[in-house]
């Protein structure tokens, strides 16, 4: 069985808070801010 839209939803918030967390400490990492975008815009209310 797959997971539900709020599940999928969840585990998007929690890996956007890691990737969040990771960006402050590497300003720079351009490709760690285009993962950020990516998961950004899996959101469903962004």
């Amino acid at each position: 069985m797959g997971m539900t839209n709020k599940q999928f939803q969840g585990f998007i918030r929690l890996a956007l808070e890691l990737l969040e967390k990771a960006a402050k400490k590497s300003p720079d990492n351009e490709e760690l801010q285009k993962v950020r975008d990516i998961f950004r815009s899996m959101l469903e209310d962004d």
